[in-house]
């Protein structure tokens, strides 16, 4: 396993450097390609070593950090700098696992982080270890400033990809202390995100009974059962709801399984949905409307009964137009010379759904284009993730600017 050494890149992949100071762009460089050759896909119990040797790097740069153990392998970390000055708590927040690499063959190394033509190659370079090792590197130029008030946390997650497991543990074991405001490195094309749909994942099984083929008026056929239930979700008064930066909600049948031969009615049948939602609408209130159609159902096909189970509930974020770390966003764009246009929305969901809990404003901003994500041969440009870097900065001085 690779170790973070506190010392510029060398060819065997550690670190090096100035341990007092800010990083620089080459160490910055060589922290993201540390990260990229450390595996931490998802459900592979990996994320506590990544973690722990995280928290001795930090360490050594004078930056005090905790690791909360979650499922055996897995752990989050938080670290923190306080400046000594009453004022607001920001926190940086990324997710260190990946998605697995899929069917297709990488041209590239998946876990080499390779340079080429720019870029960088590897699992996780865009979703974002690219927006993770670029926070590490603006907590650290903070660290080496001293021209601001109140806290700079680092909130790093485990399980993202598979639920937001690793923050629903941050929010719910008190370790991430309540903050003013938050900002989630995920893919944005460094752009500002502060509104992104929420996710309802559920399971609708229906119980049927059996008969032949050949007499289907004998059985009740679980799987009609379930189409049934899909054209009347797709009608669903939810779904006629509407955001200006988000458009409708959605919802999608993902999974079906159902049948045991082409000439027996089948008498069980699961299907899974993706539905998305709006800011605004409650899970429990959408999950209540949905249980009273699945009752419908039963009604039209007397004799059956319909189960709805929620697999993962993660609600919508919104966050002001006009709240600091927006204008704070805006504004860091705009001196480096970006583009500085009204913060946008997302349809997918972040930890922020979950980190909403113990906190107030959530933006959304990262290197990479997000149509990267989880693809084959995954990359991020260099310069998007130095730029990158520069944003959070800019962002985290102007939030922690020391009050008059």
């Amino acid at each position: 396993m690779l170790q973070l050494h506190p010392e510029p890149a060398r060819q065997d992949g550690s670190l090096s450097g100035d341990r007092s100071g800010s990083l620089s762009d080459d160490e910055c460089t060589a922290l993201l390609q540390w990260m990229l050759r450390h595996d931490t896909t998802a459900q592979q119990a990996r994320e506590a070593g990544f973690a722990t040797e995280l928290s001795l790097y930090l360490a050594e740069r004078g930056v005090a950090s905790r690791i909360m153990p979650g499922d055996e392998g897995r752990a989050n970390l938080i670290a923190s700098l306080d400046s000594g000055r009453a004022g607001p708590h920001l926190v940086f927040c990324g997710h260190c696992d990946t998605v697995p690499l899929g069917d297709r063959e990488w041209k590239k190394s998946p876990f080499g982080g390779t340079i080429e033509g720019g870029r960088i190659y590897g699992r996780g370079s865009s979703d974002m270890k690219g927006g993770l090792a670029a926070l590490i590197a603006s907590l650290l130029d903070m660290r080496a400033s001293e021209n601001w008030a109140g806290r700079l946390s680092l909130a790093v997650t485990y399980g993202e990809e598979t639920g937001s497991e690793g923050a629903r543990l941050m929010a719910g074991d008190g370790s991430l202390a309540p903050f003013d405001a938050m900002i989630i490195a995920e893919p944005t094309s460094n752009r500002a995100v502060r509104s992104h749909k929420g996710a309802l994942w559920l399971a609708f099984k229906a119980t049927g009974r059996t008969s032949h083929g050949s007499m289907p008026q004998m059985g009740l056929n679980a799987l009609e059962m379930v189409i049934r239930f899909r054209q009347k979700l797709l009608e669903f008064d939810a779904l006629a709801a509407s955001d200006p930066l988000l458009g409708r909600p959605t919802v999608c049948l993902t999974r079906l399984q159902g049948g045991t031969q082409v000439n027996v009615i089948p008498d069980r049948a699961i299907a899974e949905f993706d539905m998305r939602t709006l800011p605004g609408q409650s899970h429990d209130d959408v999950l209540a409307a949905v249980r009273t159609i699945a009752r419908e159902i039963e009604t039209e096909y007397e004799g059956g009964t319909i189960v709805v189970e929620t697999i993962n509930s993660l609600p919508a974020l919104a966050t002001s137009a006009d709240s600091a770390i927006v204008r704070a966003a805006l504004d860091a764009r705009r001196e480096l010379g970006m583009s500085a246009s009204e913060a946008g929305g997302a349809s997918y969901f972040t930890d922020g759904s979950v980190l909403q809990s113990p906190g107030a404003d959530i933006l959304i901003l990262g290197p990479g284009d997000p149509a990267e994500a989880h693809q084959t041969d995954e990359s991020l440009d260099l310069s998007d993730f130095l730029a990158a870097r520069r944003i959070y900065t800019g962002m985290a001085r102007r939030f922690l600017r020391p009050r008059e």
